[in-house]
């Protein structure tokens, strides 16, 4: 069924994916106790916008395990590939460099060009990772995308990561819990059927909704021992 999960690619690129993204999901069950929520709710076929929240390096394995039968291209910053072994490995994976200028047309050419294909995309719309463990402003970048596809938006909520690695550290610490949550799928025209600017907000509130909610999972769960970091407690702030 390599045809509907990743339209167009061959199954070696597939099983490369799925050996990632099984090695990733262990890698984080075992050391972070990894929750899932959701994964049935991700679309088995046909384009998709997978948008989530970004508060460390992990985050895209994070994001991986979370879909893990959906491949995606994720959206990342042009920097990432500049250590040659690292950009290969991301560009395996179909990650599409985005440049720090403004508006940059090719990485959304692309972009577009998979959910064309039928394929899926990870966007973080906040464009970097965030600085306090709440859920910064989205970009309007982002609404391009949402007018020139049709496509299933898939929001996601990350919780734990900022806690583990946060932009302040180095390396991240090896204790910590994780729990990411999958979001309702919408078409594009319902996402946007409020106006751009509503939408974005909403979009924004609604996947700050699920970090909070995976946040009172892992509080719940480890009797208020995690996340150690008081930083992203409460909603984001308008």
């Amino acid at each position: 069924r390599s045809g509907e999960r990743l339209p167009g690619k061959g199954r070696l690129q597939i099983a490369w994916w799925d050996l990632c993204c099984l090695l990733s999901e262990c890698w984080l069950r075992f050391w972070y106790r990894l929750r899932i929520v959701g994964r049935d709710r991700v679309p088995s076929s046909g384009p998709v916008i997978f948008l989530s929240n970004h508060q460390s390096y992990y985050d895209p394995m994070i994001n991986g395990a979370l879909v893990a039968q959906r491949q995606f291209s994720p959206i990342a910053s042009s920097h990432l590939f500049k250590f040659k072994p690292f950009g290969w490995l991301i560009r395996s994976f179909g990650a599409v460099p985005v440049s720090a200028s403004a508006g940059d047309k090719g990485a959304l050419k692309v972009a577009l060009s998979e959910l064309k294909a039928g394929r899926c995309v990870l966007i973080y719309p906040e464009g970097t990772r965030c600085p306090d463990g709440h859920v910064a402003e989205f970009q309007r970048g982002i609404s391009l995308m949402l007018r020139r596809s049709d496509a299933m938006v898939v929001p996601m909520g990350i919780e734990g990561a900022y806690d583990i690695w946060p932009p302040s550290r180095t390396l991240p610490r090896l204790r910590g819990r994780l729990v990411g949550i999958i979001g309702q799928p919408r078409s594009t025209e319902d996402v946007l059927k409020v106006g751009v600017d509503e939408a974005i907000r909403g979009l924004r509130q609604e996947i700050d909704g699920l970090r909070l909610e995976a946040r009172g999972m892992i509080e719940d769960r480890s009797r208020g021992r995690w996340p150690r970091d008081e930083a992203g407690a409460g909603p984001s702030p308008e």
